[in-house]
């Protein structure tokens, strides 16, 4: 969880003064005794879900949260949730369910297509922990799953067989 948080930091630093009022207007309402700390009782009542199953609205993703282990969310912890779920970054390995905090691999069929992306951790990728998935998929990690996507892009404008696919080929 380090490096989203370290990550979170970095884009609430480059906030405008009114995202940052909102950030800050979101902490409030859910810190609803006032006391500048969030308690999981006050961080479930917002984050849980009204129907089915909301992996950040549980206990063990709040203590992942909670860096210094004191039971509360203070704003700078806060700021990881923040932008968890301003960016949407919630990705838990679909095979072992362990949330993706670090480098994972993604189906690069699954990522191309139009549905939902097939995402595993680093030990149910190396261990081919792979159970409920189609037999050809191919993985990249998401790092290299970036740099193929900008390279295809560089390739459209130029008309020549790059990026994914290229990759793809390198990988297999």
């Amino acid at each position: 969880m380090e490096e989203i948080s370290e990550t979170a930091k970095a884009y609430y630093a480059n906030l405008s003064e009114k995202q940052k009022r909102l950030a800050k207007d979101f902490f409030n309402e859910m810190d609803k005794d006032g006391d500048g700390k969030i308690t999981f009782d006050e961080y479930e009542q917002r984050i849980k879900p009204k129907k089915g199953f909301n992996p950040i609205a549980s206990s063990d993703f709040f203590r992942k949260l909670d860096k210094d282990g004191n039971g509360t969310l203070d704003f700078d912890e806060f700021v990881t949730l923040h932008y968890i779920c301003a960016t949407r970054r919630v990705f838990y390995c679909d095979e072992c369910r362990v949330f993706l905090d670090r480098v994972y691999f993604t189906c690069v069929q699954c990522f191309n297509g139009s549905g939902n992306t097939y995402d595993l951790c680093v030990s149910c990728y190396r261990d081919k922990n792979i159970i409920n998935h189609h037999k050809d998929a191919v993985f990249l990690d998401n790092y290299t799953m970036l740099h193929a996507k900008r390279n295809q892009n560089n390739a459209s404008a130029s008309k020549g067989k790059k990026g994914v696919e290229e990759t793809v080929e390198l990988a297999k």
